[in-house]
């Protein structure tokens, strides 16, 4: 059956979408809560991720066991990003400390489930620096499946630094974060 969605073989982002995703969910991991991120760009064979939204305020839930992004808070990013020519290709979540970086049931079944889509773990709070320590997977043939580190070498692709978008996001809107 064909798909909405373009294949995804490849993902590219610049190291500034790792900095800046732990910069926005660091300080709730200082409060022992979870938090995350949204990664947006261009959706393609190589899909290239350039803008980071962080959910927070009305309609989001930071606790210790969970991190929850409402409906509202999706419709609403999917309505700025349209007209942007973007599209979400992953979810960025931490786990607390002693939490491993393994997707949850949650994770799996009541979170987004399209196609080439990344589910990331980052364990300790958000004080995992090293993206290679974080659990990444990807959503494929109705399922989420881990990508272990030679397959994450090969598809995924960090450049240099460069420009990205750092948006913060709630029910009511999206705003630009002052960097």
């Amino acid at each position: 059956m064909p798909t909405p969605y373009p294949q995804i073989e490849r993902w590219a982002l610049p190291k500034g979408i790792v900095g800046a995703t732990l910069n926005g969910v660091r300080a709730a991991g200082l409060c022992g809560k979870e938090s995350g991120a949204l990664w947006l760009g261009e959706r393609a064979e190589m899909a290239h991720i350039q803008t980071v939204i962080l959910p927070s305020g009305q309609g989001v839930e930071e606790r210790s066991t969970h991190w929850r992004v409402a409906p509202e808070v999706f419709g609403t990013v999917t309505t700025w990003a349209k007209p942007r020519h973007l599209t979400l290709l992953a979810i960025a979540h931490t786990h607390m400390r002693g939490v491993p970086v393994r997707l949850s049931w949650a994770d799996r079944y009541c979170s987004v489930q399209v196609p080439g889509v990344l589910a990331i773990v980052i364990g300790n709070g958000g004080a995992d620096h090293d993206y290679r320590e974080w659990g990444w997977f990807v959503y494929a043939q109705g399922e989420y499946r881990e990508l272990l580190q030679h397959e994450l070498a090969e598809r995924l692709q960090i450049g240099n630094e460069c420009d990205i978008d750092v948006w913060r996001a709630d029910a009511d809107g999206v705003w630009p974060i002052e960097r």
